[in-house]
């Protein structure tokens, strides 16, 4: 299942704000020409992140193949009392202890939980091979060399996103809630923004307007910035939601 919603424009960039802004006003007064790109992708890594979408693909496929069962467990999970203790809540415990289940349903359901286990195990091995998004010193070296008046242009579009994402910000929470409550058998592979929120009756047509002219604003700003950033560091595969920093 393939969901994107204007929020994933938000999270992208969410690392990439709070450093950027912080180490333009450092650098700002830097004069240091622009010195070739420091690459920070590894050679492999896209291998890496094909192995982790095949295992994505891989955990979805276990939970379509038993989609109605999960669903009822999750409405068995939604209907427990606000002060059920979930602090140490163990999924195959609770489903072994459940009596809204058949003996059938939870042989089925464990067994999906014991394979998604093995999916994950691997999934943080393959994360482990990724350039570590942490290590910020190379990143920092990077700015040093970085040309001030691009981290100007970085700071002024990237102040804009912002105040584009907050002025709405409410509308949004409505948007992104009406899109996660969509079917799973929509079609997501031909999802449109605007036409989306089109159809949301809950919006007026001035609401939709606007939030459908933010939303452009904020694709074209998006692609302003994965530029100016690949200038910088290089290999950042920020289209591609690869962790830039």
């Amino acid at each position: 299942m393939k969901k994107k919603t204007i929020l994933s424009f938000a999270l992208a960039l969410a690392l990439m704000v709070s450093a950027i802004g912080t180490a333009t006003s450092a650098f700002a007064a830097t004069s240091a020409p622009i010195e070739p790109v420091t690459k920070i992708a590894t050679e492999n890594e896209d291998a890496i992140w094909e192995q982790i979408e095949a295992v994505e693909e891989k955990s979805d496929a276990i939970f379509q193949r038993n989609a109605a069962l999960w669903e009822k467990l999750d409405e068995i999970c939604n209907a427990l009392p606000d002060d059920y203790d979930f602090t140490n809540f163990d999924e195959a415990a609770f489903i072994r202890s459940t009596n809204a289940l058949t003996e059938a349903e939870k042989e089925t359901l464990l067994a999906d939980i014991e394979e998604l286990n093995g999916l994950d195990t691997e999934m943080e091995a393959l994360y482990a091979q990724l350039p570590d998004c942490d290590n910020m010193p190379l990143y920092e070296k990077a700015l040093e060399k970085a040309d001030p008046k691009v981290l100007d242009e970085i700071d002024t579009l990237e102040q804009e996103y912002d105040r584009l994402c907050e002025k709405n910000a409410d509308l949004w929470d409505k948007v992104d809630e009406a899109y996660f409550n969509l079917p799973d058998d929509y079609d997501f592979d031909n999802y449109d923004e605007a036409t989306f929120i089109r159809s949301l009756s809950f919006l007026s047509d001035a609401e939709k307007d606007e939030l459908i002219a933010d939303y452009n604003r904020l694709v074209e700003l998006d692609n302003q910035l994965c530029k100016l950033y690949d200038t910088i560091w290089g290999g950042t595969g920020c289209e591609s939601g690869i962790c830039p920093l």
